[in-house]
């Protein structure tokens, strides 16, 4: 496994911690708004980090693979839905606007879509990225 797969895993890793911490601690203090933020903050440089480094590959051999350029192409719309979602939930949370009242059900819809896309991610697009690497 690359490094740079390996990192992209220990920052799903990490994002996840924070928002299950968040979950935990509830939204209606300052100690969760803190794991909201740095959640927030961590997935953001998670994507710019994947959009510089991770995408740019792939794309480059979707040019020769069909099956890659599709899949590459419905990672892309699941991840626009995905990104919408949990952007809604972190601008909902990370101020003072919002209670602890429907917080739990929230954070789990997010750990859950994010968990999902996860799993699809590391057992497909890194795998693809490390074969590619590797050939």
């Amino acid at each position: 496994m690359s490094q740079l797969i390996q990192e992209f895993k220990k920052e799903h890793a990490q994002i996840s911690d924070l928002l299950l911490q968040a979950r935990e601690v509830g939204v209606d203090n300052q100690e969760g708004r803190d794991l909201i933020l740095s959640a927030k903050k961590m997935l953001l440089a998670h994507l710019n980090k994947e959009d510089k480094y991770l995408y740019p590959v792939l794309r480059e051999a979707a040019e020769n693979d069909e099956r890659l350029k599709s899949t590459l192409t419905d990672y892309a719309l699941d991840m626009d839905k995905i990104s919408a979602k949990v952007m809604v939930f972190f601008n909902l949370y990370e101020n003072y606007d919002n209670t602890n009242e429907n917080f739990q059900q929230d954070c789990n819809n997010i750990i859950k879509a994010l968990s999902k896309r996860i799993t699809k991610e590391e057992a497909i697009l890194y795998k693809t990225y490390d074969e590619i690497k590797d050939a």
